[in-house]
């Protein structure tokens, strides 16, 4: 476990009230422990690390650094497989999008005129239709990182953590130029008054529409959503673009399965075509021209 130096540095920062450094040195000890394999000991230490409420003094919360634990646990690095003007998309939504990197690139002038860019984006519509991989394209065309929140990580087991770790990860987005991606929203965001839910699942929701609505994010907050239905109606006001994601035609799947397909060298069979045709996302048709790929490269003598 920690040695005595490190606790004793620990105990004098709490004792002079240095939270900051205390901070710090409870996540080197946690590194300390990760190195040597301690994985229970590292589980029980950043359990107890992340359910400090951060109060100082009479109870007010206080400023504390966002922890690198945090967001080294409830951040994962994407980049997009391929470029925005490659991912499928109707021309209303391109355009939209579109609109979006130009206002990024066009920020200074927005800013001298008093115009806010727009930073809060919600992406809705059936799985598979393009929400998660125009985000990360989005990212790519606007040269920054972009980042997947992992729900595990945020949601907490004490009450009042989970609005914590959200203030975090938007403090850290307001420091840092990125496109931060809350895949599958309606998980933290789902309506209200529901008497089944306990009062913290509320409190969650809330705790997203204060963030949403008050950070200054230098990049892009990008929700995406399979059931939009489920999403808290009052959090709806609060992206300043929804853009909506259907299910594509028949049409529009074969010419993707075309354009795949040229992608890897195939030529489609007419069995594939026709299986094509009933597919109800552009992930299911790129699967289908994987496997089809796949299979004449296993089959080569």
């Amino acid at each position: 476990m920690a040695s005595t130096k490190q606790l004793s540095q620990l105990f004098r920062a709490i004792a002079a009230r240095n939270f900051h450094d205390a901070e710090t040195i409870a996540e080197n000890i946690v590194v300390t422990e990760q190195k040597r394999g301690h994985r229970d000991a590292v589980r029980i230490l950043k359990s107890s690390l992340r359910a400090e409420t951060n109060h100082v003094g009479n109870g007010v919360p206080s400023t504390s650094p966002i922890s690198p634990l945090l967001l080294t646990d409830a951040l994962s690095a994407k980049r997009s497989p391929v470029p925005l003007a490659r991912v499928k998309l109707r021309d209303s939504a391109r355009n939209q999008v579109g609109e979006i990197v130009r206002e990024w690139t066009k920020s200074k002038e927005l800013a001298a005129a008093g115009i806010p860019r727009r930073t809060r984006l919600l992406f809705y519509g059936p799985p598979g239709c393009g929400k998660s991989l125009t985000a990360l394209a989005l990212g790519e065309a606007l040269s920054i990182p972009t980042y997947i929140v992992r729900f595990d990580s945020v949601i907490g087991a004490y009450l009042g953590q989970t609005a914590i770790h959200l203030r975090q990860l938007f403090r850290f987005a307001e420091q840092t130029p990125c496109v931060l991606v809350f895949d599958e929203v309606d998980a933290l965001a789902k309506q209200r008054g529901n008497p089944l839910d306990v009062g913290e699942l509320d409190r969650i929701v809330i705790a997203v529409m204060q963030e949403l609505e008050h950070a200054n994010v230098r990049g892009l907050v990008i929700a995406t959503s399979n059931l939009p239905k489920h999403i808290d109606r009052a959090l709806w006001r609060r992206f300043d673009l929804t853009l909506a994601f259907p299910k594509p035609t028949v049409s529009e799947v074969r010419a993707f399965a075309v354009d795949a397909a040229k992608q890897l060298g195939l030529t489609l069979p007419a069995d594939l075509v026709q299986a094509v045709a009933k597919a109800n996302s552009y992930a299911e048709v790129e699967r289908l021209v994987e496997h089809e790929a796949r299979r004449r490269i296993l089959s080569r003598r």
